[in-house]
Formats: structure tokens, C-alpha cells, sequence
């Protein structure tokens, strides 16, 4: 377990008057930058109390720190940003002194930011629709994971290339999470997370990228292109993995289904977390022969 910081985020009709109403909460650890936001499930009492105009300028400012969250971790995943810290938490609580206010930040003990958040829900806000304590693999956990495995495999910092792009023919292109490359890609890597809540926007997203592979695959001309706007050749053949966060409902089963039609069609070796050793041993092999 480590050491979370956490802060209850309040709604209040009239500042000048202190009543306040719980509406969320934020807890993350400061050290690897690692956040989640949480609100009510069921915010009709807060309506009734703050007023609708109050309620969405809350409800507002949520949103943009669960965007402002997203952000800064798909950025750390790219070394581009140091992780938001306790001082981040510490400056939410001073700017916001109007409708929104947050809690003076506060330690507690977890292993991850969902259970530091179900506790504070449990505790001091009491939320009766509690979610699954049960933490989902998001693709911002598998990014990370998987860079964090090619390194340990011994993979080449300067061949791991990341915010990659594949085009394809003239007109088509698609985002990879991964390219092993160095003037040729010798491995491309994918991550999919079927554990989302809202997955039914998983397999048009697996489908739109595949098609886009599916013409590489049959012999189209296609180079991959790097945030540094380095460019590497692509062979029809080239090794295709896909690493996953397997399905957990029904729901996300039926979406897993559907998206793995697209990688069988694709040859793509299919891998979860426990697995992912050999992607990233395949990958400092063929970087080998990029030497």
C-alpha cells in the first residue's frame, strides 16, 4: 500500500453562507501521478439544495479535471510531463473559493486511487449507488505496462517508438500505441481495454484501426511516422501484437468477440498483462536486426 492524497470537492449555493453540499472527490498518488475523480451517482439532492446552475458549474469542473487527469497521464506515458503532485491538489483547494470548493488535501493508505476514492465515498461522503471496488485495467495502464516491459526485455530507448502513425496507400492511416523501429519497423503493438464501462465504442475503434492494417497486410506501400517525425519503412509481414485488458461482463465479453474477428484476421498475436513478456521479448529480438 502507499501514501494517496485526497480532497472532497463541495457545491455551495451561496459562498458567503459556508453550507456546503459533497458532491465528488479526487485522490491520486503524487509521487507516480496516478488520479481518479469520482462523483454522486445520484445528484438530485444536490439540485434541490445548490440549485441547477450551481450543480453544473460542479458537475463541470469535474469533467475537466477527469480531461486535465487523462491528459497529463497519456503525457507521462510519453515522458512529456511530470506527474500532478500534491502541490497540484494543494492549488486546487486555494483557487476554488466560490461555488466549487475542495477539501484542505488529506493523506489516507490504498493500493491505487479507486480504493483510496471508495473509502473517502464509504467514510465521509456516503454515496448509496457504490460502485465495484473491483479496479479496471485502463489503456493508459497497459501503455504504461507495456513501456515499462520493453524496457526491462533490454529494448533500445532510441528504437521504442511511441505516438506513432501508419500510413497506408494514399489516403488511409491509423494511430499504434508501439513501433519497434529504426529506418524499418520490425514489430507494431496495440492496446485495447475491454474492461471500460462504455464498451461498446471498443470494436468500431478496433474495426477502423484494423482496416487500415488489413491493407498494409495485403501488400499496400506504408511507412510509420513518429512524434519526432522520424520515418520508417513497413513490411507487409511485420510482427503485429495486440495487448489487452481482457473482458469482465457480459457486455464487454460481446465486444471482445466482435474485436477479435478483426485480430485473427489481422495475424495478430493476442496477449493480456500476465503475457506481455512475449511481446517485449519478441520485440528485443527483432531489434536485433535492426542493428
Amino acid at each position: 500500500m502507499s501514501r494517496y492524497v485526497y480532497s472532497i470537492v463541495r457545491c455551495l449555493p451561496d459562498p458567503r453562507t459556508g453550507e456546503f453540499v459533497n458532491i465528488g472527490a479526487v485522490a491520486g498518488d503524487p509521487v507516480s501521478g496516478r488520479w481518479a475523480v469520482r462523483q454522486l451517482s445520484n445528484t438530485e439532492r444536490i439540485r434541490r439544495f445548490a440549485g441547477g446552475a450551481a450543480l453544473e458549474a460542479a458537475t463541470s469542473c469535474l469533467l475537466a479535471l477527469g480531461e486535465e487527469i487523462d491528459q497529463n497521464q497519456a503525457a507521462l506515458i510519453e515522458d512529456e510531463a511530470e506527474p500532478l503532485g500534491e502541490d497540484w491538489l494543494a492549488k486546487l483547494h486555494r483557487d476554488h473559493r466560490n461555488v466549487v470548493q475542495f477539501s484542505e488535501p488529506a493523506p489516507i493508505i490504498a493500493d491505487d486511487p479507486q480504493e483510496a476514492l471508495a473509502f473517502v465515498f464509504d467514510h465521509l461522503i456516503i454515496d448509496p449507488v457504490t460502485p465495484s471496488k473491483e479496479r479496471h485495467v485502463t489503456k493508459y495502464d497497459l501503455r504504461r505496462n507495456l513501456r515499462e516491459a520493453f524496457r526491462q526485455a533490454l529494448v533500445q530507448e532510441s528504437l521504442i517508438r511511441t505516438k506513432v502513425e501508419i500510413f497506408v496507400g494514399a489516403r488511409v492511416h491509423t494511430p499504434i500505441d508501439f513501433a519497434i523501429a529504426n529506418g524499418r519497423a520490425v514489430q507494431l503493438t496495440q492496446a485495447w481495454s475491454f474492461q471500460l464501462a462504455q464498451v461498446e465504442d471498443v470494436p468500431l475503434k478496433v474495426k477502423a484501426w484494423g482496416y487500415a492494417l488489413e491493407q498494409l497486410r495485403k501488400g499496400e506501400e506504408a511507412r510509420v511516422v513518429d512524434s519526432a517525425g522520424r520515418t520508417s519503412t513497413i513490411n507487409p509481414n511485420v510482427d503485429l501484437q495486440v495487448v489487452i485488458a481482457p473482458p469482465r461482463t457480459a457486455q464487454q465479453r460481446d465486444a471482445f468477440e466482435e474485436a477479435q474477428q478483426v485480430f485473427r484476421n489481422l495475424a495478430a498475436g493476442v496477449h493480456d498483462l500476465t503475457d506481455v513478456s512475449a511481446v517485449t521479448s519478441k520485440a528485443a529480438e527483432l531489434a536485433q536486426t535492426l542493428r
